[in-house]
């Protein structure tokens, strides 16, 4: 069954390898490349240093202009993986066989449907995998050469950054491939599941993309008018802030612009400092997920995903099953 599921899908799977052998190549290269500018350049101690003089520096600002637009479409190629997996691998896998009537020929076979659909999955999804992750590791490679020079320094949750770390590829891709498979036997129509499969992934992800912030344990800051919360600032993933009033309830935010201009006028910074908690401002506050605690989202974010993709290989096999 292994065999079988091989030779049908080798061509995908062979693809996957090159790209990944060239991926790897171009990788190597560019990163090299990008030491000698370092070095050219004389700002190796800014990789790992995001003081004053590095944020001033004219060197800096030339080699981000040279560099930050590789470094993205690196980062890119991983956020856009998982889906190439759905669209190319997964969809096809069933859609094919039912389009053309070859699954009649499997199904009269002594192996059962589901050890051949099984079969058909692991040959397809394991290889897929392994390939995303090495090349997830290649541009982590890449990145971390660059360090606070590159992507990097916008912090764990930047839009680029949360979809390329630890786990959350892993979830995407198995994510992105159960869900084409689902859509192959459904529609039983290779392009429609392409199609269908890609619109539905890039919904699904735009959709859940704050949701595992909301899912960790978060640190929860308060301090008076003139106090600062510089802690929740910076990388960190602000989940909630605002004001509370006397009874520590959370102040609506169109009263709390209200009550700002009306404490305006008073005067003097004090004067407006003291004016805030009469009015009913008496705290701030800030409900954050520290940098420190970023893998914790990124092992939710799998782990939602990951949910999802069960739930999809589930259904593929309920439909299977009552395939004629």
């Amino acid at each position: 069954m292994i065999w079988v599921a091989w030779r049908l899908h080798r061509l995908q799977l062979i693809t996957l390898l090159v790209l990944l052998v060239v991926g790897a190549v171009a990788v190597v290269l560019l990163r090299s490349a990008m030491l000698d500018d370092i070095a050219a350049l004389r700002i190796a101690d800014c990789v790992t240093n995001t003081g004053r003089a590095c944020q001033a520096s004219e060197a800096v600002g030339d080699f981000r202009v040279e560099w930050l637009t590789p470094l993205n479409l690196g980062q890119g190629a991983i956020l856009s993986l998982p889906a190439m997996i759905g669209v190319f691998i997964g969809a096809p896998l069933f859609a094919r066989e039912l389009e053309q009537g070859t699954h009649v020929l499997a199904f009269t076979q002594s192996v059962s449907r589901t050890r051949w659909m099984v079969g058909k999955l692991l040959v397809a999804a394991v290889p897929a995998v392994v390939v995303l992750i090495a090349a997830q590791q290649l541009v982590r490679w890449w990145l971390s050469a660059a360090g606070n020079l590159g992507p990097l320094v916008n912090g764990p949750f930047h839009v680029l950054n949360i979809g390329i770390e630890n786990a959350s590829p892993v979830g995407y891709a198995l994510f992105a491939f159960a869900l084409g498979t689902f859509l192959g036997v459904v529609s039983r129509r290779t392009l429609v599941a392409m199609t269908g499969g890609l619109a539905a992934f890039i919904v699904v992800r735009f959709a859940l993309f704050d949701l595992p912030g909301h899912l960790v344990p978060v640190r929860h800051l308060e301090t008076d008018a003139g106090g600062s919360l510089a802690e929740s600032q910076g990388v960190s993933l602000v989940i909630d802030k605002g004001w509370l009033d006397a009874a520590g309830q959370r102040v609506p935010d169109d009263r709390v612009g209200a009550l700002i201009q009306a404490c305006k006028p008073t005067g003097t910074q004090d004067e407006f400092l003291a004016c805030l908690p009469r009015s009913g401002l008496v705290e701030k506050y800030a409900d954050f997920v520290p940098e420190s605690q970023a893998w914790q989202v990124h092992l939710v974010d799998a782990a939602v995903f990951g949910g999802l993709a069960v739930l999809l290989l589930v259904g593929t096999g309920w439909v299977l099953r009552r395939q004629s």
